[in-house]
């Protein structure tokens, strides 16, 4: 299939972050200066600019009216939160020695709630524990924490938030010691913390739009599995049917309808997968960025694998039926171009029904009844 960019526009400068959530009208791309970040709409004009007070960004976070942007910074040592203004509201930075890959005490990741009143933020104790905390936005004092040991040890952790706002995901990631997802609700009075135990060595879920179900790698990135939620019953297992290849399925998935997603590859190849049959329906190709020679795109480098590859990196949902994907500048000298083109695609022609997110949480509620609170 192929299809039509809505919208392009390439980037001059490299960026490092898109951090954009579907329940807000803004999105966040970083610009080469490593301190700033510039907040654009959904057009790509942009709204606002933040100086941060530190560089080394890990971690990005925006809330949901865009008025707050929180950023992990000086990898993991500093946490700041600060308005459109530029005036900085609360800010932690931790008496470690400056560090340049992993920070075994570090802030690891942070999340503002749909509704804007609850900040969520994790910190790694010793490399082997890992505290949830939740701030209140006014005050920004910590509410309630939760100390999770790490079940590998030198593990990182992100949250990945269901849709209907009242469970988060946490996963655990280890490289080749293993993988861990925990759900985490939190009741007002404490944070429960569930281990998912079918969810273990697999990538974190992503969830439907409406909440009722999601989807998983396994390690190896050959098997896409789907599972009901909250109850985690497996709906069936799509394997990558090319077993002799060196390419395999990504991270990047995004639901299209009810019955039907879209997922790329290492190589940056994009699939549609059915899945009510759960297997591979059909090749999406974007005009403009179409899979070409890994030679042709790749002239100048030595040892190139044969096969074929696209520019793309990577690609998001960027509302209920578009997608906003991030592709190299290619052919390029550099593995790693940093000079990037951003393109919106979907409508009509890509996205079928797919049902929405309730207001009464149904899922949610099963979840919390799971756990006998009333």
């Amino acid at each position: 299939m192929l299809i039509l960019p809505k919208y392009e526009k390439q980037i001059d400068w490299s960026f490092s972050h898109i951090n954009q959530r579907t329940d807000s009208e803004w999105t966040i791309a970083t610009s080469c200066d490593s301190k700033k970040v510039t907040l654009v709409d959904r057009n790509f004009s942009p709204q606002y600019e933040y100086q941060l007070p530190d560089d080394a960004i890990s971690c990005l976070a925006i809330s949901p009216k865009g008025y707050l942007l929180a950023a992990i910074m000086a990898n993991g040592n500093h946490l700041a939160i600060m308005t459109a203004e530029n005036q900085l509201v609360f800010e932690q930075q931790l008496p470690n020695p400056p560090v340049k890959y992993y920070n075994e005490n570090g802030f690891q990741d942070c999340w503002f709630d749909a509704d804007g009143l609850r900040f969520w933020c994790m910190k790694l104790i010793e490399a082997q524990e890992v505290e949830i905390q939740i701030r209140d936005t006014n005050s920004w004092q910590i509410q309630r924490k939760l100390l999770l040991k790490d079940p590998f040890g030198w593990s990182s952790f992100s949250f990945h938030p269901h849709p209907e706002n009242q469970i988060l995901a946490i996963w655990a990631a280890a490289g080749q010691d293993g993988q861990q997802v925990y759900w985490l609700y939190d009741d007002g009075i404490k944070i429960h913390a569930v281990e998912v135990a079918c969810l273990a060595d697999t990538s974190p879920p992503v969830f439907h739009p409406a909440g009722s179900e999601f989807l998983v790698l396994d390690d190896s990135e050959r098997e896409l599995s789907r599972f009901s939620f909250p109850d985690c019953n497996l709906l069936g297992q799509c394997k990558w049917p090319w077993p002799d290849s060196d390419d395999g399925f990504g991270y990047c998935i995004c639901y299209l309808s009810d019955n039907r997603i879209l997922i790329n590859t290492n190589e940056g190849i994009m699939y549609q997968i059915d899945l009510e049959k759960m297997e591979i329906s059909d090749e999406l190709i974007l005009s403009g960025h179409e899979p070409r020679p890994s030679e042709e795109l790749y002239p100048n480098l030595k040892d190139v694998k044969e096969g074929r590859c696209s520019d793309l990196d990577c690609f998001y949902r960027f509302d209920s039926d578009r997608i906003l994907s991030v592709h190299s500048q290619l052919p390029s000298q550099e593995l790693n171009s940093k000079q990037k083109t951003l393109v919106t695609f979907g409508g009509k022609e890509l996205f079928g029904s797919l049902a929405k997110v309730q207001e009464s949480a149904p899922y949610s509620k099963l979840f919390i009844q799971s756990l006998g609170i009333s």
